[in-house]
């Protein structure tokens, strides 16, 4: 079965590219601009946040003693109503037992908690992210390399869309505690630009351009598709409400391994496989870095009725990936790092 990498860290569509006046463009997404900016309310930073596995102690964490290594790429992040987001940071600490958490908001007020996330709840290179073995071209398939980590937060229904600020440390073994780095989040109103809702059809993507390294019986090597698409159909609705929905419908036949092997040559089973799904969600606007995310609460697999499921706290489908409409279709250019290679992919839609 034919897997997409990051293949949508897809739609963080960074559109706002469209052949509409310049004055439309300016008052896109004003009342979604405008809710990010407010601030989120103590209440909802007491009750609204939570993280597995931690626990919430009264107070503040103890302070730091030391200068143990703790790095953060950004001091800003992105997050998500009704799901939350990833906080992630960097040490070169070998034995490291925790971090502390605490939140505040826009004026600097602490919650009246904070948490104490031990490392087991931490994900690591070692621990897979967003890699579920479904097919599609908006999957998330984030990594991280040794030394990152990423603490998952998640938010509860009512946490609104605004601005504010958590304090982070780690500590050792030793209970040597490090010095504090500050994040500053943003959670995005659903919805936005409406220059992208529609229906899109994927047209096109370089990523069907991609083979798979075959080494032959004879030791010659060559590179062939690992399936043998027959009729495939991926559509993207938007719309301006903040909903999605993702259609992924294809026909294919897959590689008999052996077969290729001996005949240095692709060759394909007899069997014609199926995959026929659908991810349901929300979609949010970043206008500030032009990007758009999915975040889906609902899998629905019409071949396996089974393996559906709907998720509680959401799961990031696209992020971050630049976007553009030109001469009328969406261009989706998608960058993703793995190992020690870079790779970018481009996905073609066009409306239905």
């Amino acid at each position: 079965m034919k897997i997409f990498k990051t293949l949508f860290t897809l739609i963080a569509f960074s559109i706002l590219i469209y052949s509409c006046s310049s004055d439309d463009n300016n008052n896109i997404g004003d009342e979604q601009n405008q809710l990010e900016e407010l601030p989120v309310p103590i209440a909802n930073l007491n009750s609204d946040i939570s993280i597995e596995g931690a626990t919430k102690n009264a107070g503040t964490p103890p302070a730091p003693n030391s200068n143990i290594n703790l790095a953060i790429s950004s001091d800003k992040a992105e997050a998500f109503q009704s799901s939350g987001f990833n906080l992630k940071f960097s040490t070169s600490e070998a034995n490291i037992a925790g971090a502390y958490l605490l939140f505040k908001d826009s004026d600097n007020n602490n919650a009246s908690d904070y948490f104490d996330i031990p490392v087991s709840s931490f994900k690591t290179a070692d621990k897979s992210v967003n890699t579920k073995d479904k097919k599609g071209p908006l999957r998330s398939n984030r990594t991280l390399t040794e030394g990152e980590y990423e603490i998952d937060i998640d938010f509860g229904s009512s946490f609104p869309p605004g601005k504010f600020c958590a304090d982070l440390c780690i500590y050792d073994q030793e209970n040597n505690i490090s010095q504090i780095v500050t994040v500053c989040v943003e959670v995005e109103a659903w919805g936005g630009n409406t220059a992208i809702v529609g229906e899109w059809i994927l047209e096109e993507s370089s990523d069907d351009d991609e083979k798979f390294p075959l080494t032959c019986e004879n030791q010659q090597s060559i590179e062939i598709d690992y399936n043998q698409v027959i009729k495939e159909e991926i559509i993207l609705n938007i719309e301006s409400n903040g909903d999605f929905y993702v259609k992924d419908y294809e026909e294919y036949k897959g590689l008999d391994y052996e077969a290729s092997r001996n005949s240095c040559s692709a060759i394909y089973h007899d069997e014609i496989k199926k995959y026929d799904d659908k991810e349901t969600g929300k979609w949010a606007y970043n206008e500030t870095n032009k990007t758009l995310t999915l975040v889906s609460f609902k899998y629905e697999d019409f071949i396996n009725p089974q393996e559906s499921e709907d998720y509680p706290n959401g799961e990031l489908l696209f992020e971050g990936d630049k976007v553009e409409i030109i001469n009328g279709k969406l261009i989706i250019t998608e960058t993703y790092t793995e190992g020690s290679q870079t790779y970018t992919d481009t996905y073609t839609f066009i409306r239905k």
